[in-house]
């Protein structure tokens, strides 16, 4: 299963990342380029069972469907799993150094050949999946950082 993954650090602290990812989830569309809506099924808190709904623009094929929240670590630890839509697992990791915050996200997924046949080919759809990944980070410290100076 290809997957992506990427760490940045933010300058802001730990439980201010981590409430910015896993309690408000819509806000996704604001910072990962692809994501076109991300909305809770499920009614807050953020908790393992919960579910969301998704769509997801893959190089201008919109994918929609649902995740679960597998996994949840107050401050540590988030992993969502697709339910429908595209096979996908989100990983987020979240580490305190210091004042800041290290962040790790690991995207695993799945092609399935008919996205295949619609897109250009597997190592550009790859490639676009990290790039989105690096700029989807990139836009969550600056609108984080930008927050926390208020």
């Amino acid at each position: 299963m290809p997957y992506v993954e990427q760490t940045i650090v933010i300058s802001a602290p730990l439980e201010v990342v981590f409430s910015a990812v896993a309690h408000q989830p819509e806000r996704m569309v604001a910072w990962w380029p692809p994501i076109e809506l991300q909305e809770r099924v499920t009614p807050p808190p953020t908790a393992v069972g919960a579910i969301s709904r998704y769509v997801y623009n893959m190089m201008g094929v919109r994918i929609k469907g649902e995740h679960r929240v597998m996994e949840y670590v107050e401050n540590q630890h988030l992993l969502v799993k697709t339910i429908s839509g595209i096979d996908a697992s989100f990983g987020f990791s979240f580490q305190r150094l210091g004042p800041e915050t290290q962040v790790t996200v690991r995207v695993n997924y799945s092609l399935p050949g008919a996205i295949l046949g619609q897109l250009f080919n597997r190592l550009t759809i790859e490639q676009r999946n990290h790039d989105d990944l690096v700029i989807g980070l990139k836009n969550l410290k600056k609108i984080i950082e930008s927050e926390a100076r208020v």
